[in-house]
């Protein structure tokens, strides 16, 4: 449990911008290079920023699966409910507060729920804010029906890894976005855990289910590292 708070949680004081590497053009950026750069602004806590890399990635051609890049989408939206519920102006107004922590968090259900679809559906050159603007109950409902601790899309991780041995230069593909997506789903699920105790609505079963689903998600990735496939990125 300590070992994934940790993981989601703290990072290193380092510069992501030196980890990431500094000096490239965005005009000669590949899909990976727009998700690595996506992905350094969500550590840094600019979702913003983070959403407007992950936005350009989608307007990179011939690239079969945008799901990374909505799997980062739905990272900075995690992120940004994060601040909110850590905020002083949630202490001051928890009303108002766990109101704007519910929008992102659907935000980020939206975004995850669109990096499972493979099939006849084409985002690609859709800004993050048009991808929201489609979103409605239904889709939140879609994305609570899936069992996303057991998600699996094979066609998909051999995609990536095909594509990364034609580009030799890419040492990370990011093809751990499903377990991505499942940790942003626990993260979700103790904000929500979180929110239920300021508005005095906890059950006392919510924490052992979340409890629970960590335990589940380390024994079956005990060696899980958010940064494996987003460090020492090599820009070209």
């Amino acid at each position: 449990m300590k070992k994934l708070l940790l993981i989601i949680l703290i990072f290193s004081c380092d510069s992501f911008e030196e980890k990431f590497g500094v000096g490239e053009s965005e005009e000669s950026f590949s899909y990976y290079d727009f998700l690595a750069y996506g992905w350094s602004q969500v550590f840094e806590n600019d979702p913003d920023l983070a959403l407007d890399y992950f936005d350009q990635s989608l307007n990179i051609p011939h690239i079969q699966y945008y799901n990374s890049s909505f799997v980062g989408m739905g990272w900075a939206q995690t992120y940004q409910a994060n601040a909110l519920l850590n905020s002083e102006s949630c202490i001051d107004n928890s009303l108002d507060c766990t109101d704007a922590v519910d929008i992102a968090r659907y935000k980020a259900k939206c975004f995850f729920y669109q990096s499972t679809l493979t099939d006849d559906i084409d985002l690609s050159q859709l800004s993050s804010t048009q991808i929201i603007e489609q979103c409605d109950e239904e889709v939140i409902a879609l994305y609570d029906g899936l069992d996303i601790m057991n998600f699996t899309l094979d066609s998909v991780a051999t995609y990536y890894e095909e594509e990364c041995a034609e580009n030799e230069q890419y040492i990370n593909c990011f093809e751990n976005f499903i377990l991505d997506m499942q940790v942003a789903y626990l993260y979700l699920e103790y904000l929500s855990y979180l929110r239920s105790i300021i508005d005095d609505t906890i059950d006392d079963i919510d924490s052992y289910q979340i409890i629970d689903l960590f335990s589940l998600f380390l024994e079956s990735n005990p060696n899980y590292d958010i940064m494996l496939d987003k460090s020492d990125y090599n820009f070209i």
